[in-house]
């Protein structure tokens, strides 16, 4: 998918019309960004039934992949509102967060997803480099399944995030840039109503942590 809106950038860049505008943000203008990154977030989980065989809370630090995309619109020549979405990828040990174990103690695979509100302010606008800073909000899901053998697996939790950041582009074509970004964000996932978990049926999920990030920008106005 990222593979073919890097190329979908790269014909844009032709085929658009030359921009006037001597700033690389203002009112009216329509931002497209997408970005690869690591994060180091604070894992944790928490029993909801609390029994005396499972522990209340497990929790310790791993890193994960990042793999967002989002779009924004200028308000004004400083403020604008957009929305991203994203996944986070995590190795995580199921026996020690989830109550279950796997053949040869193998890991799972955790990918969150996160679909935001985003409000940005631009601190520093020229001709190429654009600096802002962000806050989000929205829906943050945590899931993994998989067999082990014949037996399968499930785990799907909802909920919510909050994000805040800065964001930096440089432009070094009229309309394609390059994207840096560092944010810190907390989300946390309840399996309360949510149907057809064969494990970690009463296991809220809580990711805490930072992110980096680098991609590519296309201002469409």
């Amino acid at each position: 998918m990222k593979k073919q809106l890097i190329l979908a950038f790269s014909f844009l860049v032709f085929l658009a019309p030359a921009v006037n505008a001597q700033m690389a943000f203002k009112k009216g203008c329509l931002l497209l960004s997408i970005s690869e990154g690591s994060t180091t977030a604070k894992y944790s989980t928490t029993n909801t039934a609390q029994t005396t065989e499972s522990p209340a809370t497990q929790f310790s630090e791993m890193d994960g992949i990042r793999d967002p995309l989002f779009i924004e619109f200028g308000l004004s020549n400083r403020w604008g509102i957009g929305l991203s979405t994203g996944n986070d990828l995590f190795d995580v040990d199921p026996n020690k967060y989830y109550g279950f174990n796997l053949s040869d103690n193998k890991k799972v695979n955790v990918k969150t997803s996160e679909f935001t509100f985003d409000v940005n302010y631009h601190l520093y606008t020229r001709k190429r480099l654009d600096w802002s800073i962000y806050t989000s909000f929205g829906s943050f899901g945590v899931a993994f399944s998989g067999k082990d053998g014949d037996a399968a697996y499930n785990y799907k939790a909802k909920g919510g995030i909050i994000r805040v950041g800065s964001k930096l582009r440089y432009y070094f074509w009229k309309r394609l840039g390059v994207l840096g970004m560092v944010s810190q964000y907390s989300g946390t996932a309840s399996t309360d109503g949510v149907k057809g978990n064969t494990v970690g049926t009463n296991t809220a999920t809580t990711i805490s942590g930072y992110a980096l990030e680098f991609g590519l920008c296309f201002r469409f106005f």
